[in-house]
């Protein structure tokens, strides 16, 4: 009867099972991740944490015990040296078995090999102590947070600022453009007034008196004509009776 007996024989007989598990003890142990069939990585998992604890141990017995089962000697320094100093705290459960989904061909399910250096369970409900601690690291973040809130907006409000300046200062330069064309606009109106009302000028810049001296001869002519006109009436009616 096989009572209690656990070691998978994996369709291959001992000799070269031992040496499989041999060559991938080593490759998991100087990679930290090997791929293979889930029965394989299943009974590989047993002989890796067993060699852990070995280098958890450290002592020269152990280090051999490690050679009779490894190949290399490089990576038996390296799984004493690192790997058990590494997991010195953990009772158990140094590598852990990832199901990666069916091999393309025979459908034989495949499985990820990798030692555990890190938990990849949720966390749990923090400790009391845990809550205070995240409670007082929240407390510099919130003050943080309004600090800067404040400055954005005080940023906002010196930029409103220097927006209302320049408008500001180009309404100002626009008043300023039209009072100096109104008053160069009215200069010109007062000259032009000024040149109508002084009359035309000669070359030599001084008024012409040609318009008021005819003026002045026309009505001297018509005034003579209209004396001589009854005087010669006059004639005419004396010459009659005659």
């Amino acid at each position: 009867m096989r009572h209690r007996r656990r070691t998978r024989k994996l369709g291959m007989k001992t000799a070269h099972r031992e040496a499989m598990f041999r060559n991938m003890v080593t490759s998991l142990f100087e990679h930290g991740r090997i791929t293979t069939t889930l029965p394989r990585a299943k009974e590989l998992r047993r002989i890796a944490d067993r060699m852990v604890t070995l280098a958890k141990r450290g002592d020269l017995h152990a280090r051999r015990q490690a050679l009779a089962v490894i190949r290399k000697k490089e990576v038996v320094a390296r799984l004493f040296e690192e790997i058990g100093k590494q997991f010195k705290d953990r009772p158990g459960g140094y590598t852990r078995v990832l199901r990666i989904g069916p091999r393309r061909g025979d459908a034989a399910m495949m499985a990820l090999v990798e030692l555990a250096y890190e938990s990849l369970r949720p966390k749990g409900r923090p400790s009391v102590e845990r809550a205070e601690r995240e409670e007082t690291d929240v407390i510099p973040k919130a003050v943080s947070t309004e600090k800067e809130g404040e400055t954005s907006s005080q940023v906002g409000e010196e930029e409103a600022v220097t927006e209302t300046e320049g408008l500001q200062e180009e309404t100002d330069v626009s008043l300023k453009e039209e009072i100096e064309t109104g008053e160069a606009e009215s200069a010109q109106d007062e000259q032009s007034q000024s040149e109508s009302d002084e009359g035309p000028t000669d070359d030599s810049g001084e008024a012409s008196s040609n318009i008021p001296e005819t003026a002045s001869g026309t009505d001297e002519a018509t005034t003579e004509g209209a004396q001589e006109a009854p005087k010669e009436g006059l004639t005419n009616k004396e010459e009659q009776d005659k």
